[in-house]
């Protein structure tokens, strides 16, 4: 088995935004989407590091200085091979389910395989592999690295999606199948 070098990056967190200041992300029921984005990292690191893999953080934990400008030159400084990064949606309370962001035609297929796996093991619906121009921003940071795939967990402000996202026992199965692809391409 060939080894690879994998950048995740658990959005938000400190100085995302503003030098010093803490971005939470979407924030509802008092859960905060960066807790959430760096509990995945986290669990997805531990799996690539045990199968071998070289596994880079874009940010360690709450305190480390991540400027979402900066995290693709991360990438990059590391040789990274392929980046996913972590995110919650948050929208009506009403709307729900898993999607995925990507930039370049090349990329669509491994980003549609990210978002099933993570929908299939959550049990959450299939919002599908998008565009960043489908996303609410003009662009998205991270995406200017090659080959990087920002995943939409669920909806932090739907309680269904919310729960799922925070169940330990679906976050490893979830992890486990994203380790998979990962690694196979």
């Amino acid at each position: 088995m060939s080894t690879k070098t994998i950048i995740i990056d658990p959005g938000h967190g400190m100085s995302n935004r503003r030098s010093g200041v803490f971005d939470p992300g979407a924030v509802a029921a008092g859960v905060r989407e960066a807790d959430i984005a760096l509990d995945w990292t986290n669990e997805l690191r531990g799996i690539l590091q045990a199968a071998g893999h070289k596994v880079v953080r874009t940010r360690r934990d709450h305190a480390d200085p991540a400027p979402v400008g900066k995290r693709a030159g991360i990438a990059k400084q590391y040789g990274g091979e392929v980046m996913i990064s972590f995110h919650c949606n948050c929208a009506d309370g009403r709307a729900h389910g898993t999607e995925t962001f990507y930039r370049g035609d090349g990329n669509r297929a491994m980003a549609a395989k990210l978002n099933e796996a993570v929908a299939e093991v959550l049990g959450t619906k299939s919002r599908g592999a998008k565009t960043e121009a489908q996303s609410q921003h003009s662009s998205l940071a991270v995406l200017s690295f090659k080959q990087c795939y920002l995943v939409e967990l669920g909806f932090i402000d739907n309680s269904n999606d919310r729960v799922k996202m925070l169940d330990a026992g679906l976050r490893r199965k979830a992890c486990e199948a994203l380790a998979k692809i990962l690694t196979s391409s």
